[in-house]
């Protein structure tokens, strides 16, 4: 095979063959080829005019583009105001039907007429449980105010709310939502009764200022022909401006693309789009098309002018005998005709043709060698300098070490970020490890025959597998000191196309002749090792010892019944409680995953949680989850709870590699739950891989309405940071913080300055890990929000989990009213 690569006359006869009769052809139509100036006024105007066409074709289609673009923005836009809206609507009527339904509410009003005091003091209890309802009245059916919460000082309703269904309006700072229901009751002299409340939409207003500063695209909102924003200046441009899709018009000096959407029958959106971007990039597309078209022409005229200045006169016989000479396979240079001429030019392609045969001819024998991507040697190179070296060292007494090693998360990387940037990274480590080798030893060499004369030399294997080989060396420390250099070198960040990204390396090493007398054996060996290192926490050097052999069998059996695993409904979702220290009763739960192996039973996260980051599995277990726990609090609500949250960890392969945005929103429309009951919980090591790109995604996920949640606050460097960065709902205060609070004032006075720095930023704050009395009273005392811990509650079974906190709130309850009763007495 060697042989026939080292051959350039067996390899180009056939190129030869395809290619002769072209060559033959172009040389005898120059032969009659005459050439003349006056060409060149014709062919150079059908030069620049096409160009300036097309320069002129791409300007429009450009522009078209942007508008397209706008309106496209605005659909998704008004999609969200839509959304929002609807789940206000939705909120709003649900909280009349809790009027409705709120205990001892009928009662009221059907002694209203005698006790009108008791439907108001009813009222008024449920509005104090309802912090988010602004007002609420209670009306017979003869439009008579049976009851009705007091308005905050300054707010007034507007007038024309009569007997609308629902209603928009703005008091000149914020957007509220009036809606009425009628309810037919048995109760008072009269067949029904009507509701009526007002509640503010600050997800709206929220969205609609954040797309002011985000994008600085104004929205604004008509109700019928009402112009609801606080923005005195807006309110006269729309008065004022002609007001139609697609119109552009001016303000504060700058121009805006109109876009116009309908929400509701009552309810329309109005985009104000900046243009000063789309016109600054039109400008810019025009002066550069026109500048390549002016270009191209002049390079175009230079170029015909000099191919077709002169007249062919010299015969073609030379050429032809380039031409047997490249069809004979003889490679070496010649003279090339020295005219500024076709024949010249031609005589120049003859030669460029020859050394490109030439180079190809390398490069193929280069192939059967070295790696194309690294340049470094391949297996092939890498296993006859194994070879070589072994059978030196059997001659000197040295010993040599084979480092066998791959890069850590690769595969989340390459998948995540794309190939380009995986192949990118391949490279950058390759360059790397040049850095890491002893001085004497061989990184690539130029050629095949020098692989034989080196000491040591670093291959690629294929993928993300990259082997060290090492002679002449005197010890396994020797090994070890070259494995750890690299480890270093590796852990330092890779600035990859505006990300920044981390990644490590598990080594093998096996020594000749210890651990092999082959290179099959010596690399086999060397492999297992890297697994042994990989399983034992990644980052890190192993030797090879025969008793790695099992491991690695059952980590290979455990990867491959884990993928059966998920179908057979082996994995499991258990719920451990969230306890509210304050405020109103809540079910809060986060969701732990359990393998219930079929023949090895409960499996510890421990071993398959990194098992499947490691093999990408997690995305399918963490996708699998989110639907999961959207199923679970369906079911619940469905049950009647419906003041619930639950919380579900986020890996960080699948918050940096995976798609959990478009999971999430899947499960969200599956699911009859509320966005603000699903709880997402990240860790700061998951967003220190590629922070850029959280960032973006936990805004998307926040902006369903999702909450977020910092899991192990405290156990990174950057925690502080993240707290600004971050749209971050939840801290979870890590366990090491609290398990020595109540012995030591240190870790209680750390405490006492997160819960702070949490209450500033108006967190919510969980204590987890809390497992006695002491503990929980000193975060009581710290008004800490909320509680984990094996004190109240371990992770168990859904039902289960909802039965302990029925049965704390009941004694929760019981215990509250005999302290009233001895109060009383």
């Amino acid at each position: 095979m060697r042989e026939r690569l080292n051959s350039p006359t067996l390899i180009y006869s056939a190129l030869y063959t395809e290619h002769s009769a072209q060559i033959y052809a172009v040389a005898g139509n120059c032969w009659y080829m005459k050439l003349q100036t006056k060409f060149l006024t014709i062919l150079f105007p059908l030069v620049v005019v096409p160009l300036l066409l097309n320069a002129f074709i791409t300007r429009s289609h450009f522009e078209n583009m942007m508008m397209s673009g706008s309106q496209e923005q605005s659909r998704i836009l008004s999609d969200q105001v839509h959304w929002s809206i609807k789940v206000a609507t939705r909120q709003g009527h649900e909280l009349m039907d809790e009027i409705a339904a709120y205990p001892h509410m009928a009662q009221a009003i059907s002694q209203a007429a005698n006790q009108p005091d008791q439907l108001q003091q009813t009222l008024r209890e449920f509005h104090a449980h309802h912090p988010r309802l602004l007002f609420a009245e209670i009306l017979s059916d003869s439009k008579q105010t049976l009851a009705a919460t007091e308005l905050p000082k300054g707010f007034s309703i507007p007038e024309s709310w009569t007997n609308q269904p629902s209603m928009f309006f703005n008091d000149g700072q914020h957007l509220y939502l009036a809606l009425t229901q009628s309810y037919i009751t048995q109760y008072g002299a009269d067949s029904g009764l009507k509701i009526r409340t007002v509640v503010q939409l600050e997800q709206l207003e929220s969205f609609i200022q954040n797309t002011r500063r985000a994008s600085h695209v104004l929205l604004i909102l008509l109700a019928k022909q009402t112009i609801l924003t606080e923005d005195r200046s807006i309110r006269e441009l729309i008065s004022t401006a002609k007001i139609e899709d697609g119109n552009t018009i001016h303000w504060n000096s700058n121009r805006y693309l109109v876009n116009t959407r309908n929400i509701a029958d009552s309810l329309q959106m109005i985009s104000l789009t900046p243009m000063v971007d789309m016109d600054a990039a039109s400008e810019a597309l025009n002066n550069m098309l026109s500048y390549v078209a002016i270009a191209a022409g002049l390079l175009s005229l230079l170029i015909l002018h000099r191919s077709v200045a002169v007249l062919v006169t010299n015969p073609l016989r030379r050429l032809q005998s380039l031409v047997t000479n490249i069809s004979n396979g003889n490679f070496n240079a010649v003279k090339v005709l020295n005219r500024a001429d076709e024949l010249g030019e031609l005589s120049q392609s003859f030669e460029s043709m020859r050394e490109h045969l030439h180079d190809t001819s390398q490069h193929i024998e280069e192939l059967a060698y070295f790696d194309a991507l690294t340049g470094l040697p391949n297996k092939v190179s890498f296993i006859d300098t194994i070879q070589q070296l072994i059978e030196k060292s059997q001659v000197s007494g040295h010993q040599v070490a084979i480092l066998f090693f791959d890069l850590d998360n690769f595969k989340h990387i390459n998948d995540g970020l794309g190939h380009e940037v995986g192949d990118e990274l391949l490279m950058r480590v390759s360059g790397r490890l040049k850095e890491c080798v002893r001085s004497h030893d061989m990184v690539a060499p130029t050629h095949p025959l020098a692989l034989r004369e080196k000491e040591s030399m670093i291959a690629r294997l294929g993928g993300d597998e990259f082997t060290l080989v090492l002679s002449k060396i005197n010890s396994p420390e020797e090994a070890a000191k070259v494995a750890n250099r690299i480890l270093q070198k590796l852990s330092k960040p890779f600035n990859l196309n505006e990300n920044e990204v981390f990644t490590s390396a598990s080594i093998g090493i096996s020594m000749f002749p210890k651990d092999g007398r082959t290179p099959e054996a010596l690399l086999k060996n060397a492999d297992t090792a890297m697994y042994a290192a990989k399983a034992s926490g990644k980052n890190n050097s192993r030797f090879y010892d025969s008793k790695m052999n099992k491991p690695v069998l059952e980590r290979i059996e455990l990867e491959a019944s884990m993928r059966s695993a998920l179908a057979n409904n082996e994995f499991v979702l258990h719920y451990q409680p969230k306890v509210p220290l304050f405020g109103e009763m809540r079910f809060e739960f986060e969701n732990l995953m359990r393998w219930n192996h079929s023949e090895k039973g409960m499996i510890s996260p421990g071993v398959f949680i990194p098992l499947a980051e490691d093999t990408g599995y997690i995305q399918n277990l963490g996708d699998w989850a989110i639907e999961q726990t959207c199923r679970q609090i369906e079911y619940w609500n469905k049950k009647g709870f419906r003041n619930i949250t639950v919380s579900t960890n986020l890996s960080p392969v699948q918050l940096n590699y995976g798609n959990p945005l478009q999971t999430i929103k899947d499960a969200l429309d599956a699911y009859d739950i509320e966005p603000h009951q699903l709880e997402v919980e990240i860790t700061e090591s998951g967003l220190m891989q590629n922070e850029k790109h959280a960032v973006e995604l936990l805004n998307q996920i926040k902006a369903l309405g999702v909450r977020i949640a910092l899991d192990d606050f405290g156990t990174g460097y950057s925690s502080l940071a993240y707290l600004l960065k971050f749209p971050i709902d939840t801290l979870k205060i890590d366990r090491t913080f609290i398990r020595d609070i109540d012995s030591q004032p240190e870790s209680l006075k750390v405490l006492e300055a997160i819960i702070g720095l949490a209450k500033s930023l108006n967190l919510h704050v969980v204590a987890e890990g809390v497992e006695t009395k002491e503990q929980l009273d000193l975060l009581q005392q710290r008004e800490c929000d909320y509680i984990q811990g094996f004190y109240f509650a371990r992770p168990t079974e859904p039902d289960e989990a909802m039965r302990f906190f029925e049965e704390h709130f009941r004694n929760k309850s019981r215990v509250h009213l005999a302290g009233l009763n001895r109060i009383g007495a």
